[in-house]
């Protein structure tokens, strides 16, 4: 029997339980500051309530849940005729309900792999409590194909879904970054061994290794505010240099249990870079088999994992190694006119 604790703001949460929830979300997040990022960060029309599990002997929580409530603007997407009736306010507090842990590249929910089926009971559950309300007519699941079957209990007439492609981190199934390259196809092997030899030879580039934001280039064009964030984060920082400007960085976050999380920074204007999209990500695992204790490479754009739409967008870095998950959004409407999630 899994006990919940709900919470309708992050910064109500408990700090006690901040360390087991970066445990439990440690391939999503660097820390439990982007939570609190995103957070802060949403809509203002956004309500949030996140939901912590905890077993029966358990004090520290063991799953994790998040919900947003987003408000539908009915005076939009109503016809003419459903308006006349201006004594009828409920379409003004109407709600979509979205379940996803942080991104939602990983779902709805995480749990210690102990309490998965109870867990996964408690969370349909919750779900179901959630479709029983009267003001939310429309509901969205962010499930992990074929790990996370969560149902709506009816079937509604307005419906949709769609997947996604999520790139998945890479293991460290090498000891050294050479051993790494010589697991690659031969023909790509050549092409990154030639783009490195490029950019030293031919584009006279240095890359940069810094250990705290501080401590860069001052012609960084990060702002101050950006990079004083980076800093509280305990980042890293690599760039690619030449002249004494800086062509490009990459922010390099570590997490929980040797998870490490890059985000490339491109500065170059587009068609005209000196710094290849590959090399970036190159750069990201040369740091990351030089550290010891870095077991999974995270790739990240805008501080979530990527995400694709087609299989094929995915080739460039399956190439380099990478794997990749799929996550479906189911979503099911009340409303006709409602025919996609917000």
């Amino acid at each position: 029997m899994l006990i919940v604790q709900k919470f309708h703001s992050i910064h109500e949460i408990d700090p006690e339980f901040i360390p087991n929830i970066e445990v439990l979300l440690q391939e999503d997040v660097a820390s439990f500051a982007t939570l609190v990022q995103r957070h802060d960060g949403a809509p203002n029309g956004d309500v949030f309530t996140y939901f912590l599990f905890f077993g029966p002997t358990q004090n520290a929580p063991i799953g994790f849940c998040q919900l947003c409530l987003k408000s539908i603007p009915s005076k939009d997407i109503l016809p003419w005729w459903r308006k006349l009736k201006f004594w009828d306010k409920d379409h003004l507090h109407w709600k979509q309900a979205t379940w996803q842990v942080g991104d939602g590249s990983n779902g709805l929910c995480v749990f210690d792999p102990r309490f998965a089926r109870s867990g996964k009971e408690k969370v349909q559950e919750l779900i179901r409590e959630y479709e029983a309300r009267p003001d939310i007519m429309a509901h969205e699941l962010y499930c992990l194909k074929g790990l996370q079957d969560y149902t709506f209990s009816k079937e509604r007439e307005t419906k949709w879904s769609k997947e996604a492609y999520v790139l998945e981190p890479l293991a460290k199934a090498f000891k050294t970054y050479q051993d790494y390259l010589q697991s690659l196809e031969a023909d790509v092997r050549n092409d990154i061994k030639a783009s490195w030899k490029d950019l030293h030879q031919k584009g006279k580039i240095e890359m940069g290794d810094y250990p705290t934001p501080h401590e860069t280039p001052k012609t960084l064009p990060i702002p101050r505010e950006q990079l004083e964030i980076w800093e509280k984060w305990g980042a890293q920082v690599l760039t690619f240099e030449k002249d004494l400007q800086v062509l490009g960085c990459l922010l390099v976050l570590k997490g929980k249990n040797g998870n490490v999380f890059f985000e490339p920074f491109p500065f170059e204007p587009e068609g005209e870079s000196l710094v290849s999209d590959e090399l970036y990500t190159q750069y990201a695992l040369l740091k990351f088999f030089e550290m010891p204790d870095a077991r999974k490479c995270h790739l990240m754009k805008f501080g979530s994992k990527l995400v694709f739409e087609e299989k094929e967008d995915l080739k460039f870095f399956q190439a380099q190694g990478f794997q990749l998950k799929t996550v479906v959004r189911q979503f099911q409407s009340d409303l006709k006119e409602l025919t996609h999630p917000l």
